[in-house]
């Protein structure tokens, strides 16, 4: 009785594994156009952020003084709330929102 359950278990696991491994290598045809608008999606995103970054880049780069840094690291503050839905910080410190700007370090103060 025993050797017949073990003989049972074994034959299903047997069958089973190689069930889950032929789904893991065959995606749903009906996926490609899901795929590719998700890529393309990230691929949009990605530049967004792109965007941004160069623009606070550029804002950081012109900046003259601690009053012009604290406008860049402002703007790009307001343009993550837009970003976020006007939902504010997500929580935790640094970041954009969070206090000193970006990485939530704060620049000294010039005398």
């Amino acid at each position: 009785m025993k050797r017949a359950l073990i003989a049972a278990a074994v034959l299903s696991l047997a069958f089973a594994v190689p069930a889950f491994a032929v789904e893991g290598v065959q995606p749903p045809k009906d996926q490609a156009p899901n795929f590719e608008q998700k890529k393309a999606d990230i691929l949009k995103n990605i530049e967004m952020r792109m965007t941004r970054m160069q623009e606070e880049k550029t804002c950081i780069q012109a900046a003259k003084s601690h009053e012009d840094l604290k406008a860049c690291w402002e703007k790009q503050r307001k343009e993550m709330e837009k970003m976020r839905g006007g939902m504010g910080r997500m929580g935790g410190h640094g970041g954009p929102g969070g206090p000193g700007g970006p990485g939530g370090q704060v620049p000294p103060q010039g005398k």
